[in-house]
């Protein structure tokens, strides 16, 4: 064997040791088997749609929940970035950040709906984080619009130091007649979109992160 291919083949053993462990601990990670839904949600490594009643409305409240390998801070940091909801959100087709006071926000939300057949605006006042357990919510509530209500709500918490649980929730009374069912998957989608959307946001603030310590 050539000098020059043994060196070769030293290099890439050497690289292949050095890599094995990363491979291995990426590959083994799982959430603590204490918290349940966690586990539920890295397993099915998507995000996860369902919907609820809402107290006086015939319309469904949407959610959607997904597991983020991100601390906390950096979904918290994606969340209250409102003004890149229309270029990172699908189903919000605008958004706007109208006045700002800390992490309190009014912000023009613009969303289509019915396959594009109708667009809703709303004008939202998301609060401040507030604590919820472990983790904290963030509440949007309605101010005006070209429907009924809006609400959206968003939930977080920690697994663990480099991994957090989002959901957000959406409830949307339109003006117009429109099938409860159509607009209840129309939420969903919103609300899978939006969670889908965090997700890759924290998780690309986090890796620049690990990448430059």
């Amino acid at each position: 064997m050539s000098t020059r291919r043994f060196t070769l083949l030293s290099v890439a053993a050497l690289a292949g040791a050095l890599l094995l462990p990363v491979a291995a601990t990426a590959d083994t990670y799982a959430p603590p088997a204490s918290d349940a839904r966690a586990v539920e949600l890295f397993k099915a490594a998507r995000d996860v749609k369902s919907h609820f009643d809402h107290a006086g409305s015939k319309y469904k409240v949407g959610r959607a929940e997904i597991f983020v390998a991100a601390p906390m801070k950096d979904v918290r940091a994606a969340i209250l970035d409102y003004a890149a909801y229309s270029s990172i959100i699908p189903k919000f087709q605008k958004s706007k950040v109208l006045g700002r006071t800390g992490d309190a926000a009014e912000v023009y939300l613009q969303i289509p709906i019915l396959k594009g057949a109708a667009t809703l605006w709303a004008q939202e006042s998301f609060a401040k984080p507030v604590a919820e357990g472990k983790g904290e919510k963030i509440v949007g509530t309605f101010l005006k619009g070209n429907v009924d209500s809006l609400e959206a709500t968003w939930h977080y918490r920690p697994v663990d130091a480099t991994h957090t649980v989002v959901s957000l929730d959406i409830f949307i009374a339109p003006k117009l007649a429109a099938p409860e069912s159509l607009v209840t998957k129309e939420v969903e989608d919103a609300c899978g979109d939006g969670t889908r959307a965090i997700r890759e946001k924290a998780q690309t603030a986090a890796k620049k992160v690990a990448s430059n310590p």
